[in-house]
């Protein structure tokens, strides 16, 4: 699947679906939820993007009632990294400034 972008205050950020189950350690910096295989899949995927994106800048857009939208996916945006089919959420990351995403 190929990220989509979007600008929120002067600000890109990139769209990706990516597993559910990496919330707390995208957003929040704890790894305590992830088996050792998920945690390699996790650290693959940041590592990869780090160098487009501020990975600390983790948003998973929920509506007023503070609900996340799941969905299954097969093809979501970690496959490359080795994860299977899962629930995802849509997680946003700010772009670098010098990305060429930006």
């Amino acid at each position: 699947m190929i990220p989509s972008t979007t600008t929120q205050s002067e600000m890109k950020w990139l769209t990706f679906k990516l597993p559910d189950f990496w919330g707390s350690a995208l957003v929040n910096g704890d790894y305590s939820g992830l088996d050792d295989d998920e945690e390699k899949e996790l650290d693959s995927f940041v590592n990869y993007w780090n160098q487009h994106l501020y990975m600390n800048t983790a948003h998973v857009p929920s509506d007023e009632n503070a609900v996340i939208e799941s969905h299954f996916m097969k093809d979501h945006d970690a496959s490359s990294f080795g994860v299977l089919a899962c629930d995802c959420w849509e997680y946003r990351f700010v772009i670098r400034p010098n990305s060429p995403f930006n």
